[in-house]
């Protein structure tokens, strides 16, 4: 026999028509309904205490001529505030759990596949990220990086090295899909789905050392895609702690994947 959840079970127990949650419907026509008849009941109770039908027309029809400015200053102007101020604390919330991914696993995960990437020197001088950057060389950095060719190369190392390295990062990036604030972040969540889609493609060939050609071309397709991704992202959160957090933003800037010394450390 097959078991429902509470919250399963309550869902199946739900009436619903097009999509539409007919209880709930129903509860809020009653609703309206009632405060219609509640309203009405009061507007006789004004005739029968005062007998003056004209006043009552008239102070009725001013409350409705006020509906749609109530309309416009609560649904409009208040609503666009509170989503404003919302906004900028999930805002804050996302750079919170990106900065913890990128300290934790991003930037190890760029070194990493940097080991595959045979245009690599290419690359870090176009990423050597320093203090005088601005937003208009983040800006240029992320357009030059989506039109440059990135080459990479899946037997130009080891791809067993690289398994393990997701593998022992695989909490985190599990982790970070339970987040709900990442939801409203598609590119970063896209980032994370290629990033683990490299882990399930290596775990599903038993041997990485002796795998056909065109796996291997695969492979290549696969961690070209998630490592042009996750730069991208990078390069979005180094432009952030520069605007909003400066110290951090020195300590992310020696710890750059693309500085000249780990270029030479390469070579």
């Amino acid at each position: 026999m097959i078991k429902y959840s509470r919250g399963c079970a309550n869902f199946l127990n739900t009436k619903r028509f097009g999509g539409i949650n007919i209880n709930k419907l129903s509860k809020n026509i009653l609703l309206v309904f009632l405060l219609l008849c509640i309203s009405v009941s009061f507007y006789f109770i004004q005739i029968f205490i005062f007998h003056d039908q004209r006043d009552t027309g008239f102070y009725l029809l001013q409350d409705l001529a006020f509906v749609p400015l109530q309309v416009i200053i609560v649904t409009v102007l208040i609503d666009q505030i509170v989503k404003n101020k919302e906004r900028q604390d999930n805002l804050k919330k996302i750079s919170v759990v990106i900065g913890a991914f990128f300290t934790e696993t991003g930037v190890r995960a760029i070194s990493n596949m940097a080991c595959f990437n045979s245009n690599f020197k290419e690359i870090s001088e176009k990423l050597s990220i320093g203090d005088g950057w601005t937003d208009k060389d983040f800006a240029r950095a992320i357009k030059d990086l989506k039109e440059f060719d990135i080459l990479i190369d899946s037997k130009s190392s080891d791809l067993n090295d690289l398994k393990e390295f997701i593998y022992s990062s695989k909490q985190n990036i599990l982790s970070m899909f339970e987040n709900p604030t990442l939801l409203e972040h598609n590119s970063f969540t896209d980032m994370l789905w290629a990033l683990y889609h490299i882990y399930d493609e290596l775990s599903y060939r038993e041997d990485l050392n002796n795998i056909s050609d065109e796996d291997l071309v695969h492979l290549s397709v696969d961690i070209k895609r998630c490592y042009t991704q996750i730069i991208v992202e990078w390069i979005y959160y180094m432009n952030h702690l520069k605007r909003e957090y400066p110290y951090l933003y020195s300590l992310a800037v020696r710890k750059n994947p693309f500085t000249k010394q780990v270029v030479l450390n390469r070579n």
